[in-house]
């Protein structure tokens, strides 16, 4: 057990692989009003549009256009008197093979700048 748990090379392959989809992320979303880079996690938090709505919205949205299946920011965050701070936001989890991510995040752009 205590060889397994001193192995430090599958945790470096997965940054690795982790930096290479934020880095895609960030090649897609360039220019995306309102989206900043993740420092890291499995995670992408994306602003949601004025135009679409809230998070909810856009997550119905991305599923009936796209077959994209993200999470509303609301479904994380908690009531505040000053709202739900993951109101308009969608989470898309990083974790699809990068062709399929690539291809899922274009989507995603594209329906979201739609409006």
């Amino acid at each position: 057990a205590a060889a397994v748990w001193q192995d430090e090379a599958h945790v470096e392959a997965s940054r690795a692989l982790y930096a290479e989809k934020y880095r895609l992320a960030d090649e897609i979303f360039a220019g995306f009003p309102g989206y900043h880079p993740p420092q890291g996690g499995f995670f992408l938090w994306l602003p949601v549009p004025e135009g679409i709505g809230t998070g909810e919205d856009a997550a119905k949205r991305l599923w009936v256009r796209a077959g994209a299946r993200v999470l509303p920011g609301a479904y994380l965050g908690r009531e505040t008197e000053k709202g739900n701070p993951g109101e308009r936001y969608v989470r898309i989890a990083m974790v699809a093979e990068k062709t399929e991510l690539a291809r899922g995040l274009r989507a995603v752009r594209a329906i979201l700048e739609e409006g």
